[in-house]
């Protein structure tokens, strides 16, 4: 196998090649488990109270429901690729965009996750700086965001088996907290459940705004879902039978996890909205309990803290660093593709765009609604989850296409994204419907006419194992 052509690209490296048996150790449980400490961060409460009153609580929360429910399914529906082949998401995108057209998408993906980074470790270092302000006088945000920053980065570089086993920490005490915080908001504002949905929006904004916006939140991760999927323990019988047998604990973890937890952060942040008019939950924490409740204050300011933590270390730090590590797979390794994606994350300062969350998701769907399309569309319409995964990883491979650049991918990809704009309260089915539409046809009756692909035109016997 060829790890370097004529054009000196590398496709190899120990952090992104298939995953083996022995490393595929992350059970059914253990996924639901990590998939609630991903779905449970303050940027789905803040979400929840920026949409009201525009919206009322009912459809915040049914659009909560709508557009994480979707994100789920296509979790679920990328995460095959993980199942099957054991690769991350930089890796099977050099299919759809090639050999170094997969830095695009790759680059455009990470730029997300990194910017939500650096803004859930804002959130926990606030939380973190009001603690210490409480218990030594001392205040220093800056110094806590960078000392919190470091410790997320140090539990990313340490793989996947450290950031699993802090999930399982994590998740249960999140959960709990959470439910707590919002009975303690409802009986400090003397608000019931019946007040709150009976309470009708102001208008403003549609609800078809509010799916998009919620499926902002995910649909990041709809991309690299491999990146997990790859660590699953599955049979060899069920990862060889039907699509449902290989993905059925996929499905439940992503569904289960993302949309419970989700719609519990949703009504806490939109009851919060109610109740105080305030988005910001360290904010609300503060003026709920006051400082009659310095011990249960506390409690929940590192409710806050676990919260950015157990997400940022899944869904913030480790997508990018598996994209960075591709960039130059023999040079640099995961912890130190960690290291970088965290400092970046926290030189953007995102905390300074806080108000303006629902416009921030609207635009991230508009910049991975399209790859999502070009992906679905590779991966099951035109190849029918077939891969030759030696070609993957072989330059000079069936995937350089155009001086290593897929045209199908790029002429698809850019009048789906901006369709987004044209259309935002439907950006997501747009801009996945338009890539679908595009890329098909260019791929099926031109690319795959002049660059071969087996999986597509079937002209020869497929080879799935790494040679």
């Amino acid at each position: 196998m060829r790890e370097e052509d004529e054009s000196g690209i590398r496709l190899t490296g120990k952090d992104i090649m298939p995953t083996t048996e022995d490393q595929r150790n992350i059970s059914n449980l253990g996924f639901l488990m990590l998939w609630i400490g991903i779905a449970v961060q303050l940027v789905t409460f803040i979400l929840g109270a920026q949409l009201y009153p525009a919206l009322s609580p009912t459809e915040i929360l049914a659009a909560c429901i709508v557009g994480n429910l979707i994100v789920a399914v296509l979790l679920t529906l990328m995460g095959d690729i993980g199942v099957r082949y054991g690769i991350p998401y930089a890796v099977y995108i050099r299919a759809c965009f090639g050999y170094l057209g997969t830095h695009i998408p790759a680059l455009i993906r990470a730029i997300p996750a990194i910017f939500w980074f650096g803004f859930q470790t804002w959130m926990g270092a606030a939380a973190l700086n009001v603690i210490m302000e409480m218990l030594t006088g001392y205040a220093n945000l800056t110094l806590w965001i960078i000392l919190f920053g470091a410790v997320q980065i140090a539990n990313t570089a340490m793989g996947i088996d450290a950031i699993t086993k802090f999930e399982w920490l994590a998740s249960p005490s999140i959960l709990i907290i959470g439910v707590v915080l919002l009975l303690m908001v409802m009986n400090a504002h003397s608000i019931t459940f019946s007040q709150l949905f009976a309470i009708k929006g102001q208008g403003g904004v549609s609800f078809g705004f509010a799916v998009v916006a919620q499926m902002g939140t995910y649909i990041t991760m709809a991309l690299n879902a491999s990146d997990f999927t790859r660590f699953l323990k599955v049979s060899g019988k069920d990862q060889k039978g039907t699509w449902w047998q290989a993905n059925k604990g996929s499905f439940w973890g992503h569904t289960v996890g993302l949309v419970g937890s989700m719609l519990l952060f949703t009504f806490i942040g939109l009851t919060s909205g109610v109740a105080t008019g305030n988005w910001n939950p360290i904010d609300v924490m503060v003026q709920t309990l006051g400082k009659d409740n310095p011990l249960l204050l506390i409690v929940c300011l590192a409710f806050v803290i676990l919260a950015q933590w157990s997400t940022n270390v899944s869904a913030n730090l480790l997508p990018p660093s598996y994209i960075i590590v591709n960039f130059l797979p023999h040079k640099i390794s995961f912890p130190v593709a960690a290291i970088i994606a965290g400092i970046a994350g926290l030189l953007l300062q995102p905390w300074n765009f806080a108000d303006y969350v629902p416009q921030i998701m609207m635009i991230i769907t508009a910049l991975l609604g399209p790859i999502a399309g070009i992906m679905f569309c590779d991966y099951y319409l035109l190849r029918k989850r077939q891969l030759q995964l030696a070609e993957l990883y072989k330059a000079g491979g069936q995937y350089r296409y155009w001086n290593n650049l897929n045209p199908a991918a790029l002429i698809a990809y850019v009048p789906a994204c901006i369709s987004v704009f044209f259309l935002p309260d439907y950006g997501f089915i747009s801009a996945f419907g338009l890539s679908i539409v595009l890329y098909y046809p260019l791929m099926k009756y031109w690319i795959a006419k002049v660059y071969p692909q087996p999986e597509i035109t079937g002209q020869q016997q497929l080879h799935v194992n790494l040679e």
